[in-house]
């Protein structure tokens, strides 16, 4: 396959003169054009999508693995697929359209049930007045006294039932409402979940490292990110197929989880592909690199072999880059920074950590 062309949309867009060429974003369509046509991708919505939003920048982490995988060569169906899985979160239309319309036809049935109460109690007080209007007229005999009792007595009457069916159906709409809160909940978890590993994915994680950070800023605390990347997990998918791939990717994803047991908050999860990252609130720098040299150490012990005939296949190792939280952060710098340093690890022969770069004074 033909290298593949790193595009800038942002830049594109910048240096065009669209005084005359129409909408700016016209600009952007053209370069995602030329991605399509490059790649020979599908501009089906959920992979342009994914292109768009990058060509717009609006998404730096995103923006970042679109142009590795251009580069390369690897960027498929399959890969924008994941890095909008990973990215973006999902949770299935069908689904968030059921619960939608779950949420509208609850509210409609209390709406109109609401009005129907309303419209008994108008009903009530135009008796009331009625009644009223009569006995204040005067000398009225006993038998059209009780003739008004009775009316007002049914006046009640129609009025107690209609509170008891409204009280029937807002208990209905609070218990429709619990499940429709359960379900949503349920899908926010799914859309945190790494569906392969079962650890937070790169949206989950995202979140969490926003709280460590603030956490760790406002303690003073050190806190400490690992970017984990499998080494040569590609030729892995090639030699043993997928199936066998996912496997090491659920594998090294409970081998992580156990690893940090004992590491007080420590939280794995996977950002997507053959990306792994760690937290490591409460840790410095160095300390951090020599917790997840020991984990890359313990995982090259292991032998991964096939469950269904024993076959070999090997060891797993990865190559990580370790970068420590400094004060004004943010998370995509804190990441940068880690990643920055997966790359160093890969360039210089993979197989190690490696913390990120000082900074020159």
């Amino acid at each position: 396959m033909d290298q593949a062309v790193r595009f800038d949309g942002r830049a594109e867009l910048e240096d065009a003169d669209s005084g005359d060429l129409g909408h700016p974003d016209l600009a952007l369509y053209d370069a995602a054009r030329q991605i399509f046509v490059e790649t020979g991708l599908s501009p089906e919505p959920p992979v342009y999508e994914v292109i768009w939003l990058h060509l717009r920048g609006e998404d730096a982490a995103l923006s970042r693995d679109v142009e590795r995988a251009m580069e390369a060569g690897r960027l498929t169906r399959a890969t924008v697929l994941d890095l909008r899985k990973s990215h973006l979160g999902e949770i299935a239309a069908g689904e968030m359209h059921d619960m939608v319309a779950a949420a509208h036809g609850a509210a409609q049935k209390l709406a109109e049930r609401l009005e129907s109460g309303r419209d008994e109690i108008a009903r009530h007080d135009r008796v009331i007045l009625a009644e009223d209007d009569l006995l204040a007229a005067g000398s009225i005999s006993p038998a059209e006294i009780l003739a008004c009792i009775k009316r007002l007595r049914a006046a009640n009457a129609r009025v107690l039932a209609a509170n008891r069916r409204l009280e029937a159906d807002l208990e209905h709409v609070s218990r429709e409402n619990s499940l429709l809160l359960e379900r949503l909940e349920t899908a926010e978890r799914k859309a945190k979940t790494d569906p392969l590993t079962g650890l937070l994915n790169r949206r989950g994680m995202i979140e969490a490292l926003q709280q460590a950070l603030a956490a760790a800023q406002a303690s003073g605390a050190p806190l400490s990110v690992a970017l984990i990347d499998i080494d040569h997990f590609k030729q892995i998918n090639d030699q043993w197929g997928h199936a066998i791939g996912d496997e090491v990717l659920r594998y090294l994803g409970s081998f992580l989880t156990h690893c940090l047991k004992k590491a007080d908050g420590g939280m794995a999860g996977r950002f997507g592909g053959e990306e792994f990252v760690l937290i490591l609130p409460g840790v410095a720098l160095a300390a951090a690199c020599k917790a997840v040299d020991s984990i890359r150490a313990a995982l090259a012990r292991q032998v991964m072999r096939r469950a269904s005939d024993g076959a070999r296949l090997g060891k797993v190792a990865f190559s990580a880059g370790v970068a420590q939280a400094r004060p004004g952060d943010t998370v995509e710098l804190l990441l940068d920074r880690a990643d920055a340093a997966v790359y160093t690890a890969k360039r210089a022969g993979r197989d190690r950590v490696l913390p990120e770069r000082a900074e020159l004074h």
